[in-house]
């Protein structure tokens, strides 16, 4: 089947990786802001592709997963939203499900981006919840999207 002309489809901006510095994240524990650089969504699209590598030294408990937080930065001025952690979760936007395997993982989800300001840019962190303390070298990586007519 053809896709007709002004037929509603997704568009992908670049795909951004946001790899910095990742340490080890405790199970329970959230990631901390250098461990991934910063995210500027230039094309002010309201989605996005997360995709999470990840790969365990010991294999995660069944059926756990790791959640996904944004703080948007500069958003009166030079203010931010606050920093996610265990009693403030704030801009939570996904969930990974991570298999209980120790070899990587590629694991894909959709979000919305919470775009206050044009270019709207964000901390990314992670929330922890595998059993297991997730190794070093994790990455996320984002790609924007939005829909619009088929040429």
């Amino acid at each position: 089947m053809a896709i007709s002309t002004d037929a509603a489809i997704e568009f992908f901006g670049t795909q951004s990786d946001l790899d910095s510095t990742s340490a080890a994240v405790s199970d329970a524990a959230f990631s901390i802001a250098t461990d991934l650089i910063t995210f500027t969504n230039s094309d002010d699209a309201p989605e996005a592709m997360a995709i999470l590598l990840v790969n365990y030294s010991v294999s995660p408990d069944v059926n756990s997963s790791i959640n996904l937080y944004l703080r948007p930065l500069n958003i009166v001025s030079t203010n931010d939203a606050e920093v996610p952690d265990a009693n403030f979760q704030h801009v939570y936007v996904g969930r990974f499900p991570v298999n209980d395997v120790t070899t990587a993982q590629y694991i894909p989800i959709e979000i919305k981006l919470p775009n206050i300001v044009t270019a709207q840019e964000y901390e990314v962190y992670i929330e922890n919840q595998t059993g297991q303390s997730m190794p070093t070298g994790w990455i996320i990586y984002i790609t924007p999207k939005t829909i619009g007519p088929h040429a």
